[in-house]
This record gives structure tokens, sequence and C-alpha cells, in this order.
């Protein structure tokens, strides 16, 4: 992610979005090409949200994630960050920021 943008990939062949980045599409394999490297805002919608009474070991509860949809159709998952602000539902807008340990995180725009 480089400001307010995030880094993705776009395959030539089936024009899917990932994010991260990745030299193959997933869903197409080594025979579609080289994937093209794309810029995407970091705003998206909440398609998904849970919250984690009982988190992986290294996090604390609750933990409060999302599934956020960006311009092209692509999917990223993002923990709530710490400035989240009000709680969110399925089809808010939220703000994509990286955290001190490069994980995505969402916060609500208000």
């Amino acid at each position: 992610m480089s400001g307010k943008t995030i880094t993705s990939s776009k395959c030539k062949a089936c024009s899917r979005v990932i994010v991260p980045p990745r030299e193959t599409c997933p869903y197409c394999g080594k025979n579609a090409g080289p994937m093209e490297k794309i810029e995407l805002p970091n705003r998206g919608v909440v398609q998904s949200y849970t919250t984690l009474q009982m988190p992986p070991e290294g996090f604390k509860a609750p933990l409060s994630m999302a599934l956020v949809e960006l311009e092209h159709g692509a999917l990223i998952l993002c923990l709530a960050s710490e400035h989240a602000g009000t709680p969110i539902n399925i089809g808010n807008q939220v703000e994509i920021e990286v955290d001190s340990e490069d994980r995505f995180c969402y916060r609500a725009i208000t």
C-alpha cells in the first residue's frame, strides 16, 4: 500500500483483481502469463464482518474483522483499526490502512 492506494494485481486473462499482488493468477494459473500491477483506492464496502471472542494467539479479544470489497471486485480481509470508530454493518463504506505490522485494517467513514 502506498499512501492512499492499495497495490494489487490484475489477471490479463480473467480480469480478476487480487490483493495482495501476486505474480500468478490463483484462478488461471501460469498459463495466463504475468499479472499486471495496479493501484486501487483505499476505500471499499463491507461485504461481511465478524467479531472473534476467542481470537488466535497473539491477538486480543474481541477481534473484529471485515471482508471489504474494493474497486474492480477485489476482496480484502481486514482487522478493525485502533481508530475504527463506530461499529460497522454490511454495506458501510470503510477506509483501509496498514498497521505497524503491515496488516490491513479498516475504519468506518463518517
